[in-house]
């Protein structure tokens, strides 16, 4: 039977200031944690038994998936107690694994394309490994794995002269034989044990590692321009006329509203979604935009923005445009008349 295994450790730091409060991982793409879009490819694909690899942060993760996470999936929270290296974090999940093949993912990583085909081509073709790549505009910001016949020969963290295009995505496919690759490898210069390395040990070793040319899209979610370009993405396929809404309400084209969500006297430009116990008066709302549960907007132009839970914006004429405002802030209205734009963390209180 094979695992899935997600990481979610790491800092955020180009994600600051949300991610004082709240782990990247969690940051909210059309009102759905990343993570969860994660697991749902997990569950599309077969596989229900996750480990979930956690630091400091782990008692966020745990509440905030208590009702988000889909339902059959078993999840188990694994420590790593220092962030030091991919390898290292699968090093730690040796316990919960064991011997089973597994998928691992890194948990900031969002993609539009399913697993099933790289898991058979993995089985079918008796791999060690299978590296999922796409081809970027710089190599010199990705991991780079260079290609011959199918099969990948090197891979180099973040090269100064890369051999190719081909950035390592941040999803893989493993064997239970990556231990012993990880027992041979040491520290980078950054003190971490790097999967890089770890691979091209298992390569030298004689494993066989395929490579997986990814068809779909993706994206890592490592910038706030990041969750903006994710939840226009994520919006439209929301909205596409093919998909079931489940239990949200189409209240005008493209829009999408929880139950609970009351609105009037609005004006909607989809697409959008807004969240259970939201309360939307006399503002102008979209497109591309997302507002978390619970908040609050009256009389507000809003559009191209992500809102997280419990904001509450009141008697802002100026409309705020390509924004990412945190849980609980509050945005009162002042005196001046300009567009603006904001990043706000977590409990902000900003009057303007």
């Amino acid at each position: 039977m094979i695992k899935g295994l997600i990481l979610c450790g790491g800092s955020g730091s180009r994600l600051l200031p949300f991610t004082f409060s709240l782990p990247k991982q969690l940051i909210p793409v059309a009102n759905k944690p990343v993570l969860c879009y994660i697991m749902e490819a997990f569950k599309k694909a077969g596989i229900e038994e996750i480990g979930i690899i956690v630091g400091d942060k782990e008692e966020i993760i745990r509440e905030k998936l208590k009702d988000p996470a889909p339902a059959g999936l078993n999840l188990t929270y694994i420590k790593q107690a220092k962030p030091l290296g991919l390898a290292h974090a699968v090093q730690t999940a040796q316990p919960f694994l064991k011997d089973s093949d597994f998928i691992m993912i890194l948990g900031d990583n969002l993609f539009g394309q399913s697993l099933e085909e790289a898991l058979s081509i993995f089985g079918e073709q008796e791999a060690d490994a299978l590296v999922f790549l796409t081809p970027v505009d710089d190599p010199r910001r990705y991991g780079i794995a260079e290609v011959e016949n199918g099969q990948v020969i090197s891979l180099r963290e973040k090269p100064l002269v890369p051999r190719s295009n081909l950035a390592i995505m941040g999803i893989y496919i493993f064997r239970k034989n990556i231990f012993a690759a990880i027992e041979r490898i040491v520290p980078s210069w950054r003190g971490e044990l790097e999967i890089t390395d770890a691979l091209q040990e298992l390569i030298n070793m004689g494993g066989k590692v395929l490579s997986y040319m990814f068809p779909g899209w993706w994206m890592d979610i490592g910038k706030p321009e990041d969750v903006l370009e994710a939840n226009r993405k994520i919006l439209n396929l929301l909205t596409a006329p093919e998909n079931s809404f489940g239990n949200a309400r189409v209240v005008a084209p493209l829009c999408l509203a929880a139950p609970s969500a009351f609105i009037e006297g609005s004006k909607l430009k989809g697409p959008l979604i807004i969240g259970e116990g939201c309360r939307i008066t006399g503002s102008e709302i979209g497109p591309y935009s997302s507002i978390g549960p619970g908040s609050i907007l009256e009389d507000a132009i809003l559009e191209n923005s992500v809102l997280f839970e419990r904001v509450k914006i009141q008697g802002l004429k100026d409309p705020i445009r390509d924004s990412i405002i945190g849980q609980d802030a509050i945005i009162l209205r002042g005196q001046e008349k300009k567009s603006k734009s904001f990043l706000l963390g977590a409990g902000s209180l900003l009057s303007i």
